[in-house]
């Protein structure tokens, strides 16, 4: 009966033991079910689980500009927009259409002002830009520029007659375009042929300009002619109203003092005998 005791009160010590160290310290050299934890970082994204039962993968990182976390870049301003350009072309010219070349010409570019309005206003503008230029063998002269209003103009060369027009103005509207600005002249008179040469004097007469003519006196009004053809053919002449006639041919009676009377001058005196 003693011995039934000791045994109870034995293996009541043993169980009341072994709970105590579930709960306590870990002894050096042995090993416990109790595993220590891992905190999670908060810097990476959350695990997510397919509905499917699949692996798990990382939440997406939301990489809108803007977004928390995510740099952005300031958007950086454009080039500005290249201006619109066109042509203008500038003609020097006669009334009458003949171009006249080697004119020197200019053209001035006026703001601030609209070229659509048609109108320069006066005292308003100033010059922005100047392209100078000469006109060609065929009386123009052609730039390249931005749409705009313009002055232009010309140093006119020694000889000529501008017409006085005042200030010239044209409007560049439209890109691509072209425009014209007339410079003009005076028609200068066309020169009359000289009387004593040889073709006026052959034609005024009517005669065959074929063979070469001799004209040996001349002042314009009264000439003696002879042409390298057979036959006596020399002769003197008269202008009168623009046009030659012939006075006497020779051989000829008219005496001298008839002929001072008509006015032939004493340069051919010899051409009379009496």
């Amino acid at each position: 009966m003693k011995k039934t005791w000791i045994g109870v009160i034995a293996g009541v010590t043993t169980l009341f033991l072994a709970g105590c160290g579930a709960d306590g310290p870990q002894t050096p050299g042995t090993s416990s079910s109790v595993r220590p934890t891992t905190a999670t970082s908060t810097s990476r994204p959350p695990v997510v689980t397919p509905p499917t039962g699949g692996p798990a993968t990382a939440a997406p990182i939301d990489t809108t500009p803007g977004a928390t976390g995510v740099p952005t870049t300031p958007a950086q301003p454009g080039p500005p927009p290249a201006p619109a350009r066109g042509t203008v072309v500038l003609r020097t010219a006669t009334l009458s259409g003949v171009p006249v070349p080697g004119v020197p010409v200019y053209l001035s570019l006026q703001q601030p002002c609209d070229p659509a309005s048609h109108d320069i206003p006066v005292g308003e503008t100033t010059e922005t830009q100047r392209l100078d230029g000469v006109t060609d063998s065929s009386g123009l002269a052609a730039f390249t520029t931005t749409t705009g209003c313009y002055r232009f103009g010309m140093t006119a060369p020694a000889g000529t007659n501008p017409v006085p027009e005042g200030m010239h103005s044209l409007f560049l509207v439209d890109a691509g375009a072209t425009v014209t600005g007339a410079l003009r002249f005076q028609d200068t008179p066309s020169e009359p042929a000289p009387a004593c040469a040889e073709p006026t004097i052959e034609t005024e007469l009517g005669v065959d300009p074929g063979p070469d003519a001799l004209i040996t006196l001349c002042d314009g009004r009264w000439a003696v002619v002879s042409w390298n053809s057979q036959g006596d053919n020399q002769r003197i002449i008269t202008r009168s109203s623009g046009t030659w006639t012939t006075y006497v041919g020779f051989p000829h009676d008219t005496c001298w003092t008839e002929a001072t009377a008509a006015g032939v001058p004493d340069s051919m005196r010899r051409y009379f005998s009496c």
